[in-house]
């Protein structure tokens, strides 16, 4: 049996011989004279989901609800006014009313929720003969005491997930298009109005609400458990490594993620199935499947290292800007090796398409050692440093592995790689060359380079640049799509009310060294290498839809 949230709303002075049919807008004038009348609503979330595939009710605390307000208005959108008790007013009336301290009955689970609901009423008072033609349900949100007009209520920008103070979700009237029209507030018929709180809750309006918040979750089939409670996923390919690799995943987190939403969806109702590439509008059933965002998110500086454990979750807002800018999710992971019973993690290298393979020893590890011997060799013979004992060859500890991406980096370094420069060490060196049999200092002009460092970094930057997972830290990333088809605008996307659940079924590859978090995240180009993630990206609703995807992270192999 279904069940709902029942709210006998006291509405509005109507007299009994009126025949007036509100949702057209015929509002009569008022003849002076104040009633009482009641409007019944049913507040649902999900009663049109129970019975069907696709769709998830989502937790208890996800339905929740713990105040709800209810705005009026007439045809045109302009507020309504009323007047009631309780009512939220500020210094006369306004056209909403707030219902507070909402009990509800307790589910199977223990919780409350909003299919599971007890009665409550407000008192709606309004001069006889005016009938508001429509009506838009907010929960769990703090408006201003001031009226609204539906254009005002549309535009306000919430913060998604739950409330920040009172911990609960936001939810409002759900949008749809229905006759070529967008429907962003539920009409009002003679019908819904009558003169008893019996007669009302015997033909009630039906509002639907969602949340304004998307739901993307991060779950794993991790092939190899080493630890429990960690997830170690086997990397595919071949490797050079005894014992092989595996990704040891830490953390997560959102690249390019909204932190907030319009209240109400905003939907453009000239869409077409065609257009976006999937069947996007449900009117039976009060649904629609795509929005337009606020604007396109920025790229995000930090990685916030959200805790591992399959099936946590964030909260967050739409982004429907297209691929270029969609949102993904970001993995970190460890390589690790294994000794035994024990994980040992790795620093890789890569360098002219030649492994280097140290064991992370401890934290304060520079970084890139067998690498920077494999550079040294190479170049001991073309750059010397004067020392009491003769010229001597360039040491691996007289170099450094910088990260592209900054300023000051080669042209043509990008920030998932690394490229060579003087340390410490190095920097205190006086540095020749030899010309001809003679040695000769770097720079051109000695008294303006004393040490010949400025031209020895220089001449360095011409080394081809390496890929180095410093500790064997190293980040994944999945493109979160939504439902439409290839190459269509909903291709990918982020839109309220879903749930984006991504499986990682399988890990090939190092991944990318770096997180950049700048202006783009991608992998680097390692030849015959193949790198990529196979996720299988689940959206539910909250709406549900199976997808299977892999994305290569070395298309050019």
């Amino acid at each position: 049996m279904k069940k709902y949230l029942f709210l006998a709303v006291a509405l509005l002075g109507m007299a009994s011989c009126a025949k007036d049919d509100i949702a057209n807008g015929n509002n009569p004038i008022h003849s002076g004279e104040i009633e009482e009348s009641y409007i019944a609503i049913n507040l649902s979330a999900s009663d049109i989901t129970r019975a069907q595939t696709g769709f998830e009710d989502g937790t208890a605390e996800e339905r929740a609800v713990h105040h709800a307000d209810f705005f009026f208005f007439d045809e045109a959108g302009n507020p309504f006014n009323v007047t009631g008790n309780p009512a939220t007013t500020s210094g006369g009336a306004t056209n909403h009313l707030h219902a507070a301290d909402i009990t509800f009955a307790t589910d199977e689970d223990g919780g409350d929720d909003i299919s599971d609901s007890s009665a409550a009423v407000l008192l709606l008072q309004t001069y006889k003969g005016e009938y508001p033609s429509q009506i838009v349900a907010v929960l769990n949100w703090s408006p201003d005491t001031k009226p609204y007009t539906l254009d005002e209520l549309h535009a306000a920008v919430n913060l998604t997930g739950k409330w920040d103070t009172e911990d609960y979700f936001v939810m409002s009237n759900a949008v749809y298009a229905q006759n070529g029209k967008a429907v962003y507030a539920t009409p009002l018929s003679y019908d819904n109005i009558k003169s008893s709180e019996k007669d009302a809750e015997n033909n009630p309006v039906s509002i639907y609400v969602e949340r304004v918040a998307a739901k993307v979750k991060l779950e794993t089939s991790a092939k190899y458990d080493l630890q429990e409670e960690v997830m170690y996923h086997p990397l595919g390919g071949t490797t050079t490594i005894e014992g092989g690799v595996f990704a040891k995943i830490i953390s997560w987190d959102l690249y390019r993620d909204n932190t907030q939403s319009q209240l109400l969806k905003v939907i453009d109702e000239t869409w077409t199935d065609d257009s976006l590439g999937f069947p996007w509008n449900n009117a039976p059933w009060y649904r629609s499947y795509w929005a337009e965002s606020l604007s396109a998110p920025t790229d995000d500086q930090i990685f916030g290292n959200s805790p591992f454990t399959p099936g946590t979750h964030t909260y967050i807002g739409e982004n429907t800007t297209g691929k270029e800018s969609c949102t993904k999710v970001v993995i970190k992971a460890q390589l690790v090796t294994t000794v035994g019973e024990e994980d040992k993690p790795l620093e890789l290298a890569i360098w002219n398409n030649v492994e280097y393979v140290d064991e992370v020893a401890d934290e304060e590890s520079k970084g890139g050692e067998s690498l920077r011997i494999a550079v040294a060799n190479t170049l001991k013979n073309t750059y010397f440093a004067n020392t009491k004992d003769g010229y001597v060859g360039l040491m691996p500890e007289d170099l450094k592995c910088v990260a592209g991406g900054g300023e000051g980096a080669p042209e043509g370094v990008k920030a998932n790689e690394v490229y060579f420069q003087l340390s410490e060490t190095g920097e205190a060196k006086d540095w020749y060359k030899l010309v001809n049999g003679e040695y000769k200092p770097v720079a051109d002009d000695i008294t303006k380079d004393a040490n010949s460092k400025a031209a020895t970094n220089n001449a360095l930057k011409s080394v081809p640049a390496a890929v180095l997972y410093k500790s064997g830290e190293t980040f994944y990333y999945v493109d979160i799509k939504h439902l439409g088809a290839a190459g269509k605008p909903a291709e990918y996307g982020i839109v309220r009310n879903h749930v984006y659940n991504v499986k990682i079924n399988t890990i090939k590859g190092y991944g990318s060294p770096v997180y950049t978090g700048v202006s783009y995240l991608e992998y680097p180009q390692i030849t015959e290498q193949s790198t990529f993630v196979s996720a299988q990206i689940n959206i539910l609703s909250w709406r549900l839809v199976n997808q299977e995807v892999d994305i290569e992270t070395n298309p050019s192999n």
